[in-house]
């Protein structure tokens, strides 16, 4: 028995899945935006998984309140457009849709900056050996000890309207930011994790239209009208049709036969299996991604969410904290000093966005109780909610001042 599929061959062996992600990733990353921009439930996945790692935007924490101030409230990008929480959102929508993040340490009239790049840009055609060890794979250049060190990029975005044929240019990896999942060992390049259900959604946007040609037809009344001698029944009518509350008077011996077009059996629950298959690649729910909650109990929704929820925050960890935002506070942290507007360096720890309550009562009651049992602390609560412990305490001690004057008053 053949069990072969286009999904898996009679041999489904490769050389290595790094070398199959660099052959495929610049393919996948365009068909991924062309259905972003084309079909709404990739448009909602992306958006979804955008909001579930990025969120209102991860803040740092600090010892000096004033370097979170700044860096938290700055406009990084080379324009001054982008707050830190647009350019977090942005790329990790980069790497939903190409599998990467690609961008550029600069100074900017004596400032630090971010340009965030496309994908596209790092040369995935720039392939060379070294005859001293390492090389160039894929854009990425390695000494002969496996380490990064410079990244070949094109000056324009493929189809910018300025682009040409220039070639890639040599950029020290200290002024590169490249991010992607590292799955495989030997990987240089990422690829979209929306990459094992592009078919699926193919298969799926083919059942819709074909669902939308079957309504269109079903709508019509079509009926055969067979008669005794083969005449034509309505007068050399090329066009006959049936209006509303019509009554027709049949010769005798004709019959009239309607015609319906075939029904799918089916068909929402074949469409449901898809999506949910779509939903599973993004690592979110099916809840979330269609907004459909029929049959969804309490429980059911929760766990749901929880196991999410795990899958975002580490996502968030490698991707969004450690790959993207670190990097980037401490070079905007070493132009800081050199400038003189910033003192010595400080170790950052991260505020993350707090995720929406399912049940706030029942989420209270079990942080009070941890609390109590000296397995949670107030700033671990406090911060899980998205808050900085400090201004809260203040917050805290205002009220409380407020209220004790009021009562004396």
């Amino acid at each position: 028995m053949n069990a072969a599929s286009a999904k898996w061959p009679d041999d489904p062996r490769t050389i290595s899945a790094a070398a199959d992600i660099r052959a495929a990733s610049g393919t996948v990353s365009q068909r991924v935006a062309g259905l972003y921009l084309n079909a709404p439930v990739v448009r909602s996945g992306v958006a979804l998984l955008v909001s579930y790692i990025a969120g209102a935007g991860t803040r740092v924490n600090t010892p000096d309140q004033d370097t979170d101030r700044a860096f938290n409230s700055g406009r990084l990008d080379p324009s001054r457009t982008m707050s830190i929480t647009a350019l977090q959102r942005a790329a990790v929508r980069s790497w939903v849709i190409s599998g990467e993040i690609l961008g550029l340490h600069r100074v900017v009239e004596g400032r630090y900056a971010f340009q965030l790049l496309d994908a596209a840009q790092l040369d995935a055609t720039k392939n060379e050996a070294f005859a001293a060890g390492g090389g160039v794979i894929a854009g990425v250049e390695r000494d002969g000890a496996g380490v990064i060190r410079a990244y070949w990029i094109l000056p324009h975005a493929p189809g910018d309207p300025f682009a040409t044929a220039t070639a890639s240019v040599r950029v020290p990896a200290e002024d590169v930011v490249h991010v992607f999942e590292a799955e495989f060992p030997g990987q240089v390049r990422g690829i979209s994790p929306l990459t094992p259900v592009l078919g699926q959604l193919h298969h799926a946007d083919i059942a819709l239209e074909g669902r939308l040609r079957q309504l269109q037809v079903s709508a019509m009344t079509v009926a055969l009208v067979t008669t005794t001698d083969g005449t034509n029944p309505f007068d050399g009518d090329p066009n006959p049709s049936l209006e509303p509350g019509a009554i027709i008077r049949l010769a005798p011996g004709e019959t009239v036969t309607p015609m319906n077009g075939p029904q799918s059996p089916d068909f929402n629950a074949f469409v449901k299996v898809l999506f949910r298959q779509i939903a599973s690649a993004l690592g979110v729910t099916y809840e979330d991604l269609l907004g459909d909650l029929e049959g969804v109990n309490y429980s059911s929704f929760r766990g749901g969410a929880l196991t999410a929820r795990r899958k975002a925050e580490a996502l968030r960890k490698v991707l969004l904290i450690e790959g993207f935002l670190e990097p980037i506070f401490a070079r905007w942290q070493a132009i800081e000093r050199l400038a003189g507007r910033a003192g010595e360096d400080v170790v950052p720890a991260w505020i993350e966005p707090a995720w929406p309550q399912i049940d706030p009562e029942k989420e209270a009651a079990a942080d009070i109780a941890l609390l109590d049992a000296g397995l949670k602390s107030r700033r671990e609560i406090v911060e899980a909610r998205g808050r900085e412990f400090a201004t809260v305490a203040d917050e805290i001690a205002s009220d409380t001042l407020r209220t004790t004057t009021g009562e004396a008053a």
